[in-house]
């Protein structure tokens, strides 16, 4: 019955979170979540639900172009020991969008064309293109 309660909560917050986040007040979004984030026991770095929480806080961070934040958020993401992190395109998106408006080029094209390889290129599409120009002539090279 607690981790049915637990889940539920987690749930809660993930979906309030969504609402804020939909009408473009990230700064809340990112409040919200954080909550959910500090509701999951440590450590997190094995939990995927820590991963969906910290990628959805890193993509509202992202969208205020506040990419240092949005990194930190994507790198224990992406480092988590689930799994969960490393194998979602989405994650590997946002983790190499940063990496290159950090100036990171080689680590933006690394994490670029991981999430090329993990969705195609249709995971580009809503973005702006300098994406995946960045990783073009990787995948052209294949």
């Amino acid at each position: 019955m607690f981790l049915f309660n637990k889940k539920k909560n987690i749930d809660a917050i993930a979906k309030k979170g969504n609402s804020v986040f939909d009408k473009g007040d990230y700064l809340k979004a990112i409040e919200i979540w954080k909550e959910g984030l500090d509701s999951i026991k440590q450590p997190q770095n094995g939990k995927g639900e820590a991963v969906w929480f910290q990628t959805s806080i890193a993509d509202a961070y992202f969208m205020l172009k506040e990419y240092e934040k949005a990194y930190d958020f994507l790198m224990d993401a992406k480092s988590n020991i689930s799994g969960v992190g490393v194998a979602n395109p989405f994650v590997m998106l946002r983790f190499g969008q940063c990496c290159y408006e950090l100036n990171k080029k080689e680590e933006a094209q690394e994490y670029l064309f991981r999430a090329y390889l993990l969705a195609g290129k249709e995971i580009f599409e809503e973005d702006d293109a300098k994406y995946f120009k960045c990783v073009e002539d990787i995948i052209n090279a294949q």
